[in-house]
This record gives structure tokens, sequence and C-alpha cells, in this order.
């Protein structure tokens, strides 16, 4: 599916390339789908198509294939997980209706149905992920209920069931031997189900970053199962996280620790009074900067961009002065950070990332149009926010492939290069946000 941009509104022309969010004083190009969604999209749709047509031994090489050479969409995401979930979407689906009705058998029935079609797993390692896989999703369903007919203790149950039943499917495929990333991050999906799961934490999480050195999302999960909510301290946390970047090496910088902790801030902003917000924030200049073999200098990764933007925007607002809490230092000081990533790196809009949802989900077609134009709004919001020095000012901020541009009281336009405040790699002065853009 080729990246589709939507008409711009406001702009006089007709014909040109990008949509405009901010009402005519901002103007962006808004992508209706962005390079990472619609390879996410060709992914989970082949998995579907080839679990649909019971093709399980072409959906067994393919996620053998995908598995062995981690490929990843251009946002990160592994090919393998993704196949994984197309193929188990309508198994999902059906036992998500049980789950509305409080009927554990019945979902249970419909996931060992799966089972049943898939055939044996004992000897083929990817048909046991893929068994495994709708085990896990539908413990996630049951977790996530939220209002149901069945009480909370049988909902728990039921989760631990669908584990335990996962953990059992794994348990003959050894990732290490195999070189098996995928089946390294199902086997952590899995780790409450084990005796003391908080003593097995760091060890299968390094076997699955051995298996794939360079998975963001498995340290953000590592990071969640390092959280108290899960197996661990606010101190243990930290040292892992710590840990994390000393092992990744010059080249990578901190961006490990800032993997590590964004999912934990987002989902216990407790954390914030335990994170080192000065090391958190050099690991989102290491994040955004140019990899290697790309010139300093060459267009910022848009979806990287919009993610840590739309991190920024949700995640570090102000409290109002009665409820200040002890990690608000640092959620200020992180939150700061949104002014030079949209002035610095931002270039266009990527909406889904910018609405409140979690970006590694699956969004259904039939929900996205409204959960973009949420998304836009909450991105304009956040932009009208940056940018509201000049644009009290009457002028227009236009974003361009070379950065941002103005048009002073609607005449000629003039091209503004980031202050030395902003500029990159002065790291004692990049990260202030003085209204630069004159």
């Amino acid at each position: 599916m080729p990246r589709r941009r939507v008409p711009v509104i406001g702009s006089g022309r007709e014909d040109a390339p990008a949509a405009v969010s901010g009402g005519g004083d901002i103007l962006i190009p808004a992508l209706d789908t962005s390079p990472d969604e619609s390879a996410c999209d060709d992914l989970r749709g082949r998995g579907m198509r080839l679990a649909r047509q019971e093709r399980w031994s072409t959906l067994d090489s393919t996620l053998r294939e995908a598995d062995l050479a981690r490929s990843r969409t251009p946002g990160g995401m592994l090919s393998s997980r993704l196949l994984c979930e197309g193929a188990v979407e309508d198994v999902v689906a059906r036992a998500a209706e049980a789950v509305a009705l409080g009927d554990p058998a019945a979902a249970r029935m419909a996931v060992l149905g799966f089972g049943g079609a898939l055939g044996p797993t004992i000897e083929s390692p990817m048909r046991a992920l893929l068994a495994a896989s709708a085990h896990i999703a539908v413990a996630r369903l049951w977790r996530e209920a939220g209002i149901s007919p069945l009480p909370e203790p049988q909902r728990r149950a039921a989760v631990q069931q669908h584990l335990e039943t996962a953990h059992l499917v794994l348990r003959p495929h050894d990732p290490e031997e195999l070189g098996s990333a995928a089946l390294a991050a199902a086997r952590c999906a899995v780790l409450e189900v084990l005796p003391a799961p908080a003593s097995h934490v760091a060890r299968s999480y390094k076997t699955l970053f051995k298996a794939d050195p360079g998975g963001t999302e498995h340290q953000r999960a590592f990071g969640l199962d390092l959280s108290p909510a899960r197996f661990g301290t606010w101190s243990r946390l930290d040292r892992a996280a710590r840990g994390m970047v000393a092992r990744g090496g010059a080249h990578r910088g901190c961006a490990a620790y800032t993997w590590v902790w964004l999912d934990v801030l987002a989902q216990q902003p407790e954390g914030f009074g335990h994170v080192d917000a000065e090391l958190f924030v050099e690991g989102m200049h290491d994040i955004l900067r140019p990899g290697s073999g790309r010139p300093r200098d060459c267009r910022p990764d848009q979806h990287l961009a919009n993610l840590l933007a739309a991190w920024c925007s949700r995640h570090t607002s102000a409290r109002p002065e009665p409820c200040r809490q002890p990690g608000d230092p640092a959620r200020a000081r992180i939150g700061g950070c949104l002014g030079w990533i949209v002035t610095d790196q931002l270039r266009e809009l990527h909406p889904l990332l910018w609405a409140a949802t979690d970006g590694a989900r699956h969004v259904p077609e039939t929900e996205r149009s409204a959960i973009r134009t949420r998304g836009t709004e909450a991105a304009r919001a956040a932009l009208r926010g940056v940018l509201a020095h000049q644009l009290d000012r009457g002028r227009r901020v236009i974003f361009t492939e070379d950065g941002l541009g103005l048009q002073p009281d609607g005449r000629g336009s003039c091209t503004l290069a980031p202050c030395a405040a902003l500029a990159y790699p002065r790291r004692n002065l990049r990260d202030e946000d003085p209204p630069c853009l004159t």
C-alpha cells in the first residue's frame, strides 16, 4: 500500500502534495498512511491470507525466513511479529466476542480450534509460535477486559490458563539453539507463569537481546517487566537501563536508557520520580541523530520524530500547583524536549502516532479515520503550544523538507535554521528552547 497524502486545505493550491493542520497558521504535511503503517498492514495482511487459506507450510517457512533475517518495517517492527499478528487475527477476534460475554470456555475453544488446524507443533517451532501467540493475545484480552460479566478472580484465572498453555507449547523449542528472536520474545511474554518470575527476567531477556540486539521493542518490554507493576523495582529498572547503555557501545549512545524507560513512564507516571532525566534526554537525542552511514544533514527519521514528539506531548504535561509530585522536575525537563524535536526534527505528521493509542497494536481499518482525526487534532494543539511565540505575532509557520519557514504578515517566506541552542552536537546548549524562529 503506497504512502498517501490527503489534499491541502487552505493553501489556495488544489494540487499541493500535503495536508494542512493548524487552521492556516501552521502548514505541515500530514500522511494519510505512513511508510511504517503501510508495511505493517502488508505483513499482517499476508499472515492473515495464508492462515485463512490454511497454507500452513508456506506460513511456517515465511515466518522462519523473516525471523532469521530479523527483517523490520521502516518504524522498526519485526516482520515475524506482524506476520504472526495477522495469522491469528481472525481467531483472536472470535475469542474477543467470548471475552466480551464473559465466557472463558468459548474463548479457549476458539484458540484450541486454531491450534488443531495448525497441526502438531512439537517439531515445528514456527507453528508453536503461532499457537502460543494466539493464547498470549487472548490472555491480553482478559487482562484488559475492564467491565465484564466475569468476576475478577475468574478473569485472572483465564489469563493464567492461556499463558500456561502458551508456555507449554513453546517449551520444546529453545530460542537460543534455534537463533530465533520471535521465540525468545514469546517466552518473555509468558514469564509470569514461571515460579519466581523476577529471577527469570534478566536471563530470558539476555537470550532475546543476543538473538536481536537492535530490537527497541524488546527494550521497551524489558523496562515494563522490570518495573514495580511487574517483577522489579525502580532501582533495579534504572540499573538495568544503565547496563543496557554500557553494553550498547558508543555508537548507540544513551538510546537504550530512553527505550527501557519509555513505556514505563507512560504507564506508571510515578516513575518520573526515579528516572535520570538528563540521561533520558541524552538518549532522545541519540535516538534521533542520523544512524551509521547516514550524513548528518540527511532528512530526520519521521517515524521516530513523530513518536517521540507525541510521547512528550502526552506524558509530560505540567500539573496544577496543588498537585505537584516529586517527579515533576524530571517531567518538566523531559517535556521541554518537545520544542527541539518539533523545530529540529519534524517535517510531516503521522497522525496515528499522535492519537492516544498503543503504537505497537493493530488499529482496525474501520477505526482509523476517527483515530487519525484525533491524532491530527492532538498534534495541532501541541504544535500551536510550541510555536505560540510565532503565531502570536501573526506569522504563518510552514514545515518543509529543509526545515521551518515563516510567512510574516502574509508576505514572502523565509527559511529558518535552528539557533545555536538547538544545534548539534553542542550538548551543553542543544536542549535549550528559546524563541529562535525570528
